[in-house]
C-alpha cells in the first residue's frame, strides 16, 4: 500500500499527532455538522468510486447521524461510529483511522492468534501468565462469537481472513470493547478453556502497565515465522531439492531510493542483492520445488516483484522446477498485485489459507486530515483490476490452516503440504 502525502497534508498530520492539539480543542467546541460533512464531500471527491456498493443518499444519512450524536462524546466514540460507516462502503482501504485515538495504559497486556480451532494467547504480561496457551471463549461473560460479530462491523467482510487478521488485536482495545458494551474500565475478565476443558475467568485490571512478556514454549519456528521482518530472504532445502523464497513486503533499499523518501536507503536490504543469489541458486542446484511465500506481505510497491517473477519465469531452472505460492490473512495490496502476477506467470499451485486482500482491488492509499477534530482519514486513489471474475479472494487450491497443537510443535503447514505434494 502506498500512501502520497502533500506538505500541507504533512504540515496537518504533524500538528494532529503532536500531544496535546487532539484534546487542546474540546468536543464542544467542535462543529461536528460541518466537520462530518466535510468528511463525507471530501471522500466523494477524491475517491475513485466510493458509491460502488452503499447508495450516496444511504451515506450521507448515516453520517449525519453520527453528526447528531457527536456533540458531547469522546474522539475515539465518533471516529468509531464514522468507521462504521466506512466498512460499509467495501473498500478496506478506506477508513477513518479510529485507532490512533487508542489509549495505550488500556490496551489489553496480551497476543493472540486466530487459528484453525479458536483463538489462543500466545503472549502476555507475567503477571497474568495463567492465560498463556488458552483458548479465549468470552469476554465478562459474552460469548467471544458475540464480541467479535460486534467488532467486526468496524472490518470491511471481504472475506474471513481479514476478520482473523484483525480481530487477535481488536480484541485487546479494551475502549472498543466498554464502546460495545462488553467490559467497564476498571476491569476485563477473559473467560477461556485450558487443554483438560477446564474453564477459567482470569480477570485483568485497567489502566494496564508494562511488565514482562513470557510467551508460548514451542518445540520450534518454523522458517516463515523466524524474521517476519526481513524484507525477502532465501534458503534452498537439498535433501528435498525445494527451494524457498521469503518475499515479506514490496520494498527494498532500491525502491526506497526511487518511489521513498532515500533517507534510510542505506539501512535497507538491497533486492539487487538478494535477486543474484537467487539466480545463483536456481543456476547451479537441482530445484524441483520453487515456493515464493506472499503470507506476511501487505504491500509496498509492486513492480519490484513483478519483473522478479517475470524473470523467474523466464529462468532456466535445473530440476522440476514446480512453482509453489503460499498466501494467507495477511496477503494484501500490492502483494495481490504480485501474487497474481504469480499465478499467470508461472503457472501455479497455491496453497494456505484465503488472502486477505481481493485481487481486484481499491489502492493507492492517501490521507487527509479534518481540520477542528484532527480526524485523519484515508482513501483510495485508484482501483486495481487483475483478474476478470471479481472474487472475495485468492483461495488456496492446497488448504493449509495451522492449528494450535502444529503451533506448539513448530509445524508450518503450508510448507507440510508442499512437501507432500506428489509432482506431474
Amino acid at each position: 500500500m502506498r500512501v502520497t502525502f502533500t506538505l500541507s497534508m504533512l504540515l496537518l498530520l504533524c500538528l494532529a499527532l503532536t500531544p496535546g492539539i487532539l484534546t487542546a480543542q474540546t468536543d464542544g467546541e467542535i462543529d461536528w455538522d460541518y466537520e462530518i460533512d466535510l468528511l463525507g464531500r471530501e471522500l466523494a471527491e477524491k475517491h475513485p468510486k466510493l458509491f460502488f456498493k452503499t447508495d450516496s443518499a444511504v451515506f450521507f444519512r448515516e453520517l449525519k447521524k453520527v453528526a447528531s450524536e457527536a456533540p458531547g462524546k469522546s474522539h475515539f466514540y465518533i471516529s468509531v461510529k464514522l468507521q462504521q460507516v466506512m466498512a460499509k462502503m467495501g473498500d478496506a482501504h478506506t477508513l477513518v483511522n479510529y485507532h490512533f485515538h487508542v489509549d495505550k495504559s488500556l490496551i489489553l497486556p496480551f497476543e493472540s492468534y486466530w487459528f484453525e480451532d479458536g483463538i489462543y494467547v500466545t503472549q502476555i504480561d507475567r503477571k497474568y501468565e495463567a492465560l498463556l496457551g488458552k483458548k479465549l471463549t468470552a469476554i465478562n461473560g459474552t460469548p467471544l462469537k458475540v464480541v467479535i460479530d460486534s467488532l467486526s462491523t468496524l472490518l470491511v467482510h471481504n472475506n474471513q481472513s481479514l476478520i482473523k487478521y484483525h480481530i487477535p488485536r481488536m480484541l485487546t482495545w479494551s475502549q472498543l470493547l466498554l464502546h460495545f458494551g462488553f467490559s467497564d474500565m476498571e476491569k476485563v475478565t477473559l473467560h477461556v478453556v485450558n487443554e483438560a476443558g477446564t474453564v477459567e475467568q482470569i480477570p485483568v485490571t485497567l489502566p494496564t502497565s508494562l511488565g514482562e512478556n513470557v510467551e508460548i514454549e514451542r518445540e520450534s519456528v518454523p522458517l516463515g515465522w523466524q524474521d517476519q521482518k526481513a524484507y525477502f530472504r532465501e534458503h534452498y532445502f537439498a535433501d528435498e531439492r525445494i527451494y524457498y523464497i521469503q518475499y515479506n513486503r514490496c520494498w527494498s533499499r532500491e525502491v526506497e531510493e526511487d518511489f521513498g523518501s532515500g533517507a534510510t536507503a542505506l539501512f535497507m536490504s538491497s533486492f539487487k542483492e538478494f535477486e543474484k543469489q537467487v539466480f545463483q541458486v536456481i543456476r547451479k542446484k537441482e530445484v524441483d520445488k520453487l515456493i515464493f511465500d506472499l503470507r506476511f506481505n501487505n504491500g509496498g510497491h509492486p513492480a519490484q516483484g513483478k519483473a522478479f517473477i517475470e524473470k523467474l519465469r523466464n529462468a532456466k531452472i535445473k530440476g522440476k522446477g514446480e512453482f509453489y505460492l503460499l498466501v494467507g490473512r495477511k496477503t494484501s495490496s500490492e502483494a495481490m498485485i504480485n501474487a497474481v502476477d504469480f499465478m499467470i506467470y508461472a503457472g501455479v499451485v497455491v496453497v494456505g489459507e484465503e488472502s486477505g486482500g481481493r485481487p481486484n482491488h481499491f489502492g493507492e492509499v492517501r490521507r487527509f486530515v479534518l481540520p477542528e477534530s484532527g480526524l485523519i482519514v484515508s482513501h483510495s486513489t485508484r482501483y486495481f483490476a487483475l483478474m476478470e471474475e471479481d472474487l472475495p479472494a485468492i483461495s488456496p487450491d492446497i488448504e493449509a490452516p495451522e492449528t494450535y497443537e502444529q503451533y506448539i510443535e513448530g509445524v508450518d503447514p503450508a510448507l507440510e503440504a508442499v512437501r507432500n505434494h506428489e509432482l506431474p
